[in-house]
């Protein structure tokens, strides 16, 4: 017999599982990112009806001394034949987008130009600032082509972790945002995350003291289209802004992984990438 949770998009089902079965189902639950068996089950019938994501906006843009690497934007930078941003890109398309969304500013006619001159095997459509003004103004500019369930990246940053997953664990929480979280060796550099079961509690920037946490956004993002209808037009972070509001409201989910995390800003940062992903 099934009946509906109330309030819930959620139908309550019986169903008869084989034990061995079961016991595979019950070893995913690891209390943070998959809390019950029902969550793990339906984690699994996510990932197995195909849902994906299929829209990305990726921030490729900033003031010019923060990205600047030599005579040209980082975004721009080689990574063995392809540029950063393409490598990011091409990552992202490896998990079934197909459809991109950059934002660029500071060298924007130079990074269109580069893609313009590509075949790529995905769609890129850009939007363009004429200066660095934060990270909320472009989410803004991009909201009229974010009809369904996007990601939103850096593009400077890679992070091998697995989106099917990721975009599992949102839906299954019906969450509107959903942060990846990386660890971090010295977590006081960055903005830490604190952490509650699976929802972000609050941000502590450049933390002097140490908060029992090493989780630091790991600058991917899932968002539903409701995210706009938690933005001030006054926001100007998504970081300092936008998440903290989410954070203290109980809506912001963290998706903790375990895997390569390389955020380039320096050119040591991009010859550390260089040696790590040409093997």
């Amino acid at each position: 017999m099934n009946n509906t949770e109330r309030g819930s998009t959620r139908t309550r089902v019986t169903v008869s599982i084989k034990r061995d079965i079961l016991a595979k189902v019950d070893s995913l639950v690891d209390g943070l990112t998959i809390r019950s068996r029902s969550q793990a089950i339906e984690f699994l019938l996510t990932k197995m009806l195909g849902e994906k994501l299929n829209v990305a906006l990726v921030l490729a843009g900033g003031k010019p001394k923060n990205i600047t690497i030599g005579n040209t934007t980082k975004f721009l930078a080689k990574i063995g034949t392809k540029t950063l941003l393409e490598t990011v890109l091409e990552h992202l398309h490896g998990f079934g987008i197909n459809n991109f969304l950059v934002y660029a500013d500071y060298k924007a006619d130079d990074i269109i130009n580069h893609f313009n001159s590509l075949s790529l095997s995905y769609s890129v459509r850009f939007i363009t600032g004429k200066k660095a003004t934060g990270t909320a103004e472009p989410l803004l500019k991009a909201k009229p082509f974010l009809k369904d369930t996007f990601l939103l990246a850096y593009g400077d940053t890679i992070c091998r972790l697995n989106l099917s997953n990721m975009y599992a664990f949102h839906k299954n929480n019906s969450s509107v945002a959903t942060v990846a979280l990386t660890s971090a060796e010295n977590p006081r550099k960055y903005g830490v995350a604190i952490v509650e079961g699976a929802r972000i509690r609050s941000f502590a920037e450049k933390p002097k003291e140490d908060l029992g946490s090493y989780f630091i956004n790991a600058g991917y993002f899932i968002f539903e289209p409701e995210i706009f209808a938690y933005i001030n037009k006054t926001d100007k972070s998504l970081e300092r802004d936008i998440l903290p509001r989410l954070a203290q409201q109980g809506m912001l989910y963290a998706y903790p992984f375990q895997g390569l995390y390389l955020n380039i800003n320096t050119r040591a940062d991009l010859e550390k990438a260089r040696t790590l992903l040409q093997h």
